[in-house]
């Protein structure tokens, strides 16, 4: 729930911009006034975008269709897509939100919809460690003590040698710490084929309870890197634009793969 003095504090605006503003969130279907006064909710255009989002999105369809295919075994699998904000978010998941091991649960934290940093996790790294040099450093810069209290290096050339070895070796590996059981996230990145190889688009990432034999991690890489290999390519092809819009060179620009939806004015 979102209420006005949220948005008061949060973002330092009098309570009559943010009337005004929820109101005018309100008008585009993006929120929705609740029973409670003052108090709003997500509105059904959320709802709209989400299933745009399935129909249209190439990434998403890609990985849906090939992850569906893949055997996860007792673990789940999850979709990763770098956002315009240098955070990764699962867009896509198959299996279980709570795992067991041994008698005890654990529930998911990298769930869909939830945004993570670049440093944190398998599946983030792997997507970081494919990066340029200067997305590197710029991530660094930006969060350097959170990086090295998450131990991946206590200076600038520590860190850089540990991207190195990520993406050399070409897959993650991370493990929870003091927490029973123990969680193992195994991960590897989506690159396009060539001419676009070095470009990285996502990640593709197993989580599991328990630890995992090296036979184990080394069948768990072959397995998600064919995966991703699958993904790239049927990403290109849902990327591609239909002849039918370009047979028409003026009317190939306006056309829309939107036409049938009210999107917001």
């Amino acid at each position: 729930m979102i209420e006005v003095d949220d948005v008061v504090k949060g973002l330092g605006y009098t309570r009559s911009t943010a009337y005004r503003y929820l109101k005018e969130l309100c008008a585009a279907g993006l929120l929705r006034p609740t029973v409670q006064a003052g108090q709003y909710a997500l509105g059904a255009r959320i709802v709209e975008l989400e299933r745009l989002l399935e129909l249209t999105d190439p990434l998403y369809r890609a990985g849906r269709d090939i992850l569906e295919k893949v055997r996860s075994h007792e673990g789940s699998l999850l979709l990763q897509s770098l956002n315009q904000n240098n955070q990764v978010l699962c867009i896509y998941k198959k299996g279980p939100d709570v795992l067991e091991h041994a008698g005890a649960q654990v529930a998911l934290t990298r769930s869909r919809g939830v945004p993570f940093p670049l440093f944190r996790g398998a599946a983030s790294l792997v997507i970081l460690a494919c990066l340029s040099s200067h997305r590197i450093r710029q991530t660094y810069l930006a969060d350097a003590q959170q990086i090295a209290e998450a131990g991946l290096g206590q200076d600038w050339e520590e860190f850089r040698a540990r991207m190195a070895a990520i993406r050399k070796r070409g897959y993650a590996v991370s493990r929870t710490e003091g927490k029973r059981p123990l969680v193992v996230g195994i991960a590897v990145p989506i690159h396009l084929p060539a001419p676009d190889q070095k470009r990285v688009i996502g990640s593709i990432v197993q989580v599991c309870a328990g630890d995992q034999s090296p036979t184990q991690e080394a069948t768990a890489v072959k397995r998600l890197m064919a995966a991703a290999q699958q993904i790239a390519q049927q990403y290109l092809s849902f990327s591609q634009v239909p002849s039918s819009h370009r047979s028409n060179g003026a009317r190939a620009s306006t056309a829309s793969p939107f036409k049938d939806w009210q999107l917001i004015s």
